[in-house]
């Protein structure tokens, strides 16, 4: 918590007018891609809490339901209210959501990005349209390249070659995911010949959804070696689909997920293989404190953030049963 507090403290800066200026009252307007998503959850409560603590900011929450066009709707209804100091903006797909913070930039709202690449270019934490406060990302592309490093380690440990693979992901719709398959499928073919992708299938990020499509997927393909998925919110599923048909995860079938939740630590190097880092909370933290000081006009010393590599002790290493210890889980 000291070094967080430490790099925090860094980003934020300081200025002459901070001291005069730390409480002015400021309403920012919260954008987030899934709210029933329990990394969502972690996401708001993490928000609401600076606000607490803050004493005089408040978030207001925007729902996009996983849809760009809600998306956009909740931005131009935002924008129009001519209410809010700030926006706090998670984009459910970067390109089509840079004409809301342009909107909001020309109508002197400061906003801050948060979660998903805004931009043409989803493998950069950079902000990449000019005015934005800040960009506080966790990249697709790495848990992508993390989550192939992951099946070719458990493959290895399974001592499978050729290894037979399923992988099994989240909401194509939603940036995240969609870019997570495009590197992990990348990453595959780029750099691990022996594995064999024989099947894929929509998880949704729901754990009901991947047992159905676990059971589906394993009666049709029961040489599987290893599944893959980028969530532990799948990789739960798989697992529950393995017990189903009398399979044990970690035994006759490795299982690898993603964003490591407190959920999953204790089942890694046991039913889960390994998981890849997600730090939800302290995205929220840090884009709710740095949302906060844009609202306030204050400046900002370190805008451009990618949480993983700046923030935890294990760095986007794979997490496995290795160096599971290490890392505290957000959710």
């Amino acid at each position: 918590m000291l070094a967080l507090a430490v790099v925090v403290a860094a980003a934020l800066g300081s200025g002459a007018g901070a001291a005069s200026q730390a409480k002015k009252p400021v309403t920012i307007a919260l954008f987030v891609a899934i709210q029933s998503n329990p990394v969502e959850q972690a996401i708001i409560n993490n928000f609401q809490a600076v606000a607490k603590k803050d004493g005089a900011a408040k978030f207001v929450v925007f729902d996009s339901n996983n849809s760009v066009q809600k998306e956009i709707a909740n931005c131009n209804d935002a924008i129009a209210a001519g209410k809010y100091d700030a926006f706090a903006l998670k984009a459910v797909a970067g390109p089509p959501l840079m004409g809301c913070a342009r909107k909001a930039l020309k109508a002197g709202i400061p906003v801050v990005v948060f979660g998903n690449a805004l931009g043409p270019n989803p493998n950069t934490e950079k902000r990449q349209i000019p005015g934005l406060s800040g960009s506080v990302i966790e990249l697709a592309r790495v848990n992508g390249a993390a989550v192939a490093n992951l099946a070719n380690l458990a493959c290895k440990a399974k001592q499978a070659n050729p290894c037979n693979v399923i992988y099994t992901y989240g909401p194509l719709a939603f940036d995240w995911a969609s870019i997570t398959r495009k590197y992990f499928t990348n990453s595959v073919k780029a750099n691990y010949p022996s594995i064999k992708i024989i099947a894929t299938g929509l998880n949704n990020f729901d754990p009901n959804t991947a047992r159905t499509l676990t059971k589906s997927l394993v009666q049709s393909h029961p040489d599987v070696d290893v599944i893959a998925s980028d969530g532990d919110l799948g990789a739960l599923g798989v697992i529950a689909g393995l017990k189903d048909l009398g399979k044990t995860a970690g035994v006759d079938v490795l299982v690898t997920g993603g964003a490591v939740s407190k959920q999953t630590k204790p089942l890694v190097g046991k039913t889960l293989f390994g998981t890849t880092c997600l730090m939800p909370a302290t995205e929220a933290r840090v884009s709710a404190l740095l949302s906060i000081r844009a609202a306030r006009q204050l400046g900002i010393a370190k805008p451009d953030v990618e949480v993983c590599r700046d923030y935890s002790p294990t760095g986007n290493t794979p997490l496995t049963k290795l160096n599971i210890g290490k890392f505290t889980p957000e959710w």
